[in-house]
C-alpha cells in the first residue's frame, strides 16, 4: 500500500492506494515423456511467475484440454508450474499456453504429434531407446572431454586463440568505423551533451525551445542514421552503474517513458543494470556475462546481415549479436540512468583510430585470461 496526504489551514486530504506487481515467467518447455498405454504423454514445465497463473493445452482448434497441473512456490515467492497431458493418435498441433489469470499476458509453445509417433514396433522401440543411449553416451564422454581440455589449456594457448579470433572479429568490425555524433534537438532536457559526443546528467532542467519530437525518458540518439551498409562505433561507459546503448527506430514513440527496450518496441540494445547484471532483449529479457565487465563498448551494424553486435573492448571479447530483418532508418542510442550519487560521470562516444587500434592491441598483452564456458539454452515463446 502506498499513499500521500495534503494539509493547509482550511483542508486535508489523504488517498491510498495498492501496486500489484507481476512476474513473467519462462517459456513453455514442452517435453515427451514416452508411450503410456496406447497414448503419448507430455510435459509443460516453466518457472519464475507472480501471481499464480493459468496453464492450459489446447487442441489444434483451441480448446482445452483436461489435464493434470501442479504449481510450486519457490523462496522468492515465484510460482513455477507443470502439467502433463496424454495425447493419443491423430491429435495434430498442440499448444500449452501460460497466463496470468487477468489475461493481459500469454506465453505459449506448441508440439506437432505426427502419426509416425504411434507406427512402431518392439524392433522400433529397442532402436529408439538404444539411440537414446548412445546419445547419452556420447554426450558424456565429450563433456568430459571438453571439461579435460579446458582445464588442461595453458594461459597462453588461450591469450594466443584470443589474439587470433577476438581481436580478429573487432579488427574486421573496425573497418567499418563510421563518425557518430549525438542530436542535441531530441535529448531529454535533463540529458546535457557537450561537443556533440558526451552525455551527462543533471537535477536541473534545461531551457530548451520547444521540439514536437523530443524524448521524455532520459536518453540521446545520434545525428546520424543508418538504413543500409555496414557501420561500427566505440561508446566508452566508464565506471556508471545503470546505461543502455546500441541502436533505435527513427520512428519510436518518444513519449513512452517505461518502454521496455525490445525488438519489439524498435530498440537493439546491450545494458547494465545494479549489481552488475549486463542485458539484452531477444525480444524477451536475457541476462548476460561479460568475461570482464566492459568500460568501452564496441557496437557493429550490419543492416543488410541483419544484425547488430556488441564488443568489449577492453579484452577484445565478443558479447552477444542480435539478428533482426531491420527496416526503415536506425539511429544509434544511448540512455543514461540515474542511479543517486554514483551515475553521474559522462557516456561519451569514442574516435575510432588506427591508433586506437593499436593501443586497444597491445593491452591484450597484458591480459590474464580465465577460462569460461557459457551455454545459452533459448526457447521460442508465441505472444
Amino acid at each position: 500500500l502506498y499513499g500521500c496526504w495534503f494539509s493547509s489551514q482550511t483542508n486535508d486530504q489523504e488517498a491510498t492506494w495498492e501496486l500489484q506487481v507481476s512476474g513473467l515467467g519462462s517459456g513453455p518447455l514442452v517435453s515427451i515423456m514416452g508411450y503410456v498405454g496406447k497414448g503419448i504423454q507430455l510435459l509443460c514445465k516453466s518457472s519464475g511467475w507472480f501471481p499464480q497463473p493459468i496453464v492450459k493445452w489446447k487442441d489444434p482448434q483451441g480448446h482445452d484440454l483436461p489435464s493434470d497441473s501442479k504449481v510450486n512456490a519457490d523462496r522468492h515467492g515465484l510460482f513455477d508450474v507443470e502439467t502433463s497431458l496424454i495425447v493419443q493418435e491423430n491429435a495434430g498441433s498442440i499448444s500449452c499456453s501460460i497466463q496470468y489469470p487477468d489475461q493481459s499476458q500469454e506465453v505459449e509453445s506448441r508440439v506437432w504429434i505426427r502419426e509416425t509417433f504411434f507406427q512402431f514396433s518392439s524392433y522400433r522401440l529397442a532402436s529408439i531407446l538404444l539411440g537414446i543411449l548412445s546419445c547419452v553416451l556420447c554426450v558424456g564422454i565429450t563433456g568430459e572431454v571438453i571439461f579435460y581440455s579446458i582445464s588442461k589449456r595453458k594461459t597462453r594457448a588461450e591469450l594466443d586463440w584470443r589474439k587470433k579470433h577476438g581481436v580478429s572479429e573487432l579488427r574486421d568490425a573496425r573497418k567499418h568505423a563510421v563518425e557518430v555524433t549525438l542530436d542535441s534537438d531530441m535529448v531529454h532536457l535533463q540529458v546535457y551533451i557537450s561537443d556533440l559526443k558526451a552525455v551527462s546528467y543533471s537535477n536541473v532542467t534545461q531551457m530548451a525551445t520547444f521540439l514536437e519530437k523530443r524524448f521524455l525518458k532520459k536518453c540521446v540518439v545520434a545525428s546520424q542514421g543508418f538504413q543500409e551498409g555496414k557501420h561500427y562505433w566505440e561508446v566508452n561507459v566508464g565506471c556508471n552503474k545503470m546505461w543502455s546503448l546500441g541502436v533505435c527506430r527513427d520512428d519510436v514513440n518518444m513519449e513512452m517513458t517505461d518502454v521496455t527496450l525490445s525488438p519489439n518496441n524498435g530498440y537493439w540494445v546491450l545494458g547494465l543494470e545494479r549489481e552488475n547484471q549486463y542485458f539484452t532483449f531477444n525480444p524477451h529479457r536475457i541476462i548476460l556475462s561479460p568475461r570482464t565487465p566492459p568500460t568501452r563498448v564496441g557496437v557493429f551494424l550490419d543492416y543488410e546481415v541483419g544484425a547488430i553486435s556488441f564488443f568489449n573492448v577492453n579484452d577484445q571479447s565478443f558479447i552477444y549479436t542480435l539478428t533482426h530483418h531491420f527496416e526503415g532508418l536506425l539511429r544509434p542510442y544511448i540512455q543514461h540512468y540515474v542511479n543517486d550519487e554514483e551515475n553521474m560521470t559522462s557516456i561519451v562516444i569514442c574516435p575510432v583510430s588506427q591508433e586506437s587500434e593499436k593501443e586497444v592491441l597491445s593491452d591484450t598483452d597484458n591480459l590474464e585470461p580465465s577460462p569460461q564456458v557459457t551455454i545459452l539454452f533459448l526457447s521460442r515463446v508465441m505472444p
